[in-house]
């Protein structure tokens, strides 16, 4: 049967049927007023009450997003990778056990030339870094600029940070913060540490990696034997041996379905990178998986059929006529939607939501549609761009102009004017004004009041003006900007190496390692 079937993602809001309680309790009160109308009058009246019912229990349904049947999802698709590095800098982590070789390596030396090898072999994807001792930061946000990664890690060394004791929960909750919640990409932390914590719970940050689809690959360091490290005063009887908690990496790790390297074998470095190669393969969407389909736009339907029949009944002409007008003039109004329009109305809505994957199916079902096509393709440049994949923003617009040749110059202007302008817009940013420019001309070609459009084709040729203007100019100007630039620089540095960690020392007391 359909209705054992029947699942609601929303459930809590069927309980708005309790409205129905109090419509019950009103139509009780009110029977004595409505025996002084005419019969007719009457009859109209209960029509319409009855069909308002229907409307509201249709969007009470509808609200609470009934599905049934099997469908397609696009939850497991996934394009690009972000990676976060969490390294732990506390101060155990610069205890000299590793052997490499002839070299006697820290911890946090390991750690590093894991995560720099990592960087240098895994292309297309990006990088953020977070550090932590008794409190986590995010030191790097998350960029496609694999240098800055690479830079940050190869001066990062144990006197980064102020601060007692190690927390990995803080550290791990400052790496998982870096990440974007409406990007696709597949997100991982990779966490480098010795696997010692004594302040905070790791296992509250991983639940929340859990929840957030966030993988959790861990590179423990350090010897399972333990060097010792004086805590506190540094006298002998202070002294504790610190030792690789190799457990708790791998519990991490195997919650989150991440991966646990032993940071002491000689071919770590590749293994995480491989491993994070596996990842950055992008899933297709014919391999997604499949869930029961939503069934919200059928009740929205019902609900909006119910609430028209209801303002039609209450006319001066007979009810039984009035309802079957008005389901026949709400059925030609949806009829007149082909299905292809239906299912770029169901994208926009999805797009609207922040749903980018869901909506990129609907789009891709509605190109399969000539009539829905040109915005189809227009809907999917708008997700890319959201996404920040510009260049194929750019592509999709272009298909979008393509398939509008079909039609005549005066058809589909709205769609004509977006694409026009949507493409000026990237290629301003892209630093391409003359392009730019070129576009917000076809635009204004198409709708000649948009004030947009003119004020942005004269920010173009304004640029195009500047740029080469300066050009006879570079050296002079190319100093000025170094000089800048370094000032800049100079002064986030100032203010990050200024910042009040003093109360980080006095909140903790315990073992300082």
């Amino acid at each position: 049967m359909i209705f054992n079937s029947i699942k609601f993602d929303n459930p809590y809001i069927l309980f708005g049927f309790a409205v129905f309680i109090l419509l019950f309790i009103f139509d009780i009160i009110n029977r004595g007023k409505r025996k002084k109308l005419s019969e007719e009058l009457e009859k109209k009246l209960l029509y319409s009450a009855v069909l308002f019912r229907l409307f509201l229990a249709f969007i009470i349904i509808a609200l609470a997003g009934p599905r049934w049947g099997m469908g397609f999802a696009a939850s497991d698709y996934r394009r690009g990778l972000d990676i976060v590095f969490a390294v732990d800098v506390s101060r155990s982590m610069d205890i000299r056990d590793i052997q490499t070789g002839r070299y006697v390596l820290s911890r946090l030396e390991r750690g590093l030339f894991i995560a720099r090898e990592s960087v240098i072999s895994v292309t297309g994807a990006r990088f953020a870094a977070a550090i932590g001792r008794g409190r986590g930061y995010l030191a790097v946000p998350l960029t496609h600029d694999s240098e800055a990664a690479q830079v940050f890690l190869e001066a990062l060394d144990g006197s980064s940070m102020t601060g007692r004791s190690t927390n990995l929960e803080a550290l791990v909750e400052a790496a998982a913060n870096a990440f974007v919640d409406i990007s696709p990409a597949r997100k991982v932390i990779v966490l480098i540490s010795d696997g010692e914590s004594h302040q905070g719970i790791l296992r509250n940050a991983i639940n929340r990696c859990v929840r957030d689809g966030i993988i959790v690959s861990t590179v423990a360091v350090g010897s399972d034997e333990g060097r010792q490290i004086p805590i506190n005063s540094g006298e002998p009887e202070n002294m504790v041996t610190s030792r690789r908690d190799a457990s708790a990496m791998r519990a991490a790790a195997e919650r989150t379905g991440g991966l646990y390297i032993d940071g002491n074998r000689e071919d770590a470095a590749s293994v995480l990178s491989s491993h994070l190669l596996s990842l950055a393969q992008e899933t297709e969407i014919s391999n997604a998986r499949q869930e029961p389909k939503q069934r919200r736009t059928l009740f929205i339907m019902l609900a909006l059929i119910s609430y028209a029949v209801s303002k039609f009944v209450t006319r001066n002409f007979h009810a039984k006529r009035s309802v079957i007008v008005s389901i026949i003039a709400v059925t030609a109004l949806f009829s007149s939607c082909s299905e292809g329009k239906l299912l770029l109305i169901e994208a926009n809505y999805l797009f609207s939501r922040g749903r980018f994957e869901e909506a990129h199916v609907q789009y891709l079902k509605a190109l399969n549609h000539e009539d829905a096509a040109p915005y189809a393709e227009y809907g999917i440049g708008l997700i890319f761009y959201s996404l920040d994949e510009v260049t194929s923003a750019l592509q999709r617009y272009a298909n979008s102009k393509s398939l509008l040749e079909r039609y005549a110059n005066n058809e589909h202007r709205e769609l004509r004017f977006r694409n026009q302008y949507n493409s000026g817009i990237i290629l301003f940013e892209e630093g391409d004004y003359t392009s730019a420019a070129s576009a917000f001309r076809e635009a204004l070609r198409t709708d000649p009041r948009s004030m947009d459009a003119k004020r942005n084709l004269e920010l173009s040729l304004m640029s195009i003006t500047a740029e080469n203007s300066s050009e006879t100019s570079s050296g002079g100007m190319q100093e000025q900007r170094e000089i800048l630039f370094d000032y800049l620089r100079y002064e986030e540095d100032q203010r990050w190496r200024s910042r009040e960690w003093a109360r980080e020392e006095e909140t903790y007391s315990g073992a300082d390692y």
